[in-house]
């Protein structure tokens, strides 16, 4: 299972008492992935690869109007997997579409799909319901192992404006696309943004398990890090040794370190003697401090510098 799917059978669980919240959430759902079917019988139908989602849609319709609800299943030519179809029909079916925002009489004539239900914006819990029922609608969100990206399509710039504005007004910052031409994407690229929305519309463990997913990825990040910054200064006192002990090779050479002064001649012996030592560590085995050591050792390198001109 995906871990979107995860996410919606999360959601699917939520008992939403409030008959508002739930006309809010059944709301967010027409927006997505609802359509209208006009014939003989008109009828309001949806769309969606989660059975889970098409008895929930199915559920909270029924409790909310008289009406008739039908959940089939079909396969398309197109698709591997099979697809959902909720439809909603009966007596009450008009005014199920006009509070959900399905269809509207407007005084510019009607209007399908573009308006947000008023009810949406009264609090923020209606709020949280609509976004859940976008979500389930025609939500997705990246498995946080591969990275940040969570989505919802909707058919209207108007309904996708509006969307955008009340997650900002939840403090995420959602952007919006254009796909195909006709599709609207909402969108959100960042993990504290995604477990953000996660945690807002309900889903609270996959909120969780994505944090999880972005701890353990800080923490490999951070062991990495520290790895290649450590290997770096290995190769950096590597090279340094080689450098030094090959000075001490040509003052020994050229004028014996014999010739040196006793603290210069200690320094000598403590590199040849140990060429994987770090500055520290020979300054340990000196008893001086690091800077002392460090700056014998870089006489002996000026030393072989002036030999090597001569």
């Amino acid at each position: 299972m995906s871990f979107s799917s995860e996410c919606k059978e999360e959601l699917i669980r939520i008992r939403v008492k409030s008959a508002e919240q739930r006309l809010s959430q059944l709301s967010g759902v027409t927006f997505t992935s609802g359509g209208i079917r006009i014939a003989r019988t008109p009828a309001l139908f949806y769309h969606t690869e989660n059975p889970g989602t098409a008895k929930h849609i199915a559920s909270i319709a029924l409790s909310l109007y008289d009406a008739d609800a039908v959940v089939e299943e079909k396969q398309l030519e197109h698709r591997r997997r099979p697809i959902y179809e909720v439809t909603l029909s009966g007596k009450e079916l008009d005014r199920l579409m006009r509070e959900t925002g399905a269809m509207v009489n407007t005084e510019n004539g009607l209007r399908v799909l573009s308006e947000i239900p008023s009810c949406v914006f009264r609090n923020e819990d209606n709020g949280r319901a609509f976004l859940r029922g976008c979500f389930l609608g025609s939500g997705s969100c990246v498995d946080p192992k591969r990275g940040y990206h969570l989505e919802m399509i909707f058919r209207t710039q108007s309904v996708a404006d509006a969307a955008a504005l009340l997650m900002r007004g939840f403090q995420l910052p959602a952007r919006i696309s254009v796909r195909n031409g006709d599709r609207y994407l909402v969108y959100l690229k960042e993990g504290d943004d995604v477990s953000g929305m996660l945690a807002l519309i309900g889903a609270s463990s996959s909120a969780l398990a994505l944090e999880n997913v972005r701890v353990e990825k800080d923490m490999r990040n951070y062991i990495n890090r520290t790895t290649n910054c450590e290997a770096a200064n290995l190769d950096k006192q590597v090279v340094a040794s080689i450098r030094q002990s090959a000075a001490i090779a040509l003052i020994d050479k050229h004028i014996g370190l014999h010739s040196l002064p006793v603290s210069l001649q200690q320094a000598a012996q403590l590199r040849v003697s140990h060429p994987d030592a770090s500055v520290q560590e020979l300054a340990d085995l000196a008893e001086i401090q690091k800077s002392g050591m460090y700056h014998r050792l870089d006489r002996l390198m000026k030393i072989a510098e002036a030999l090597e001109e001569e």
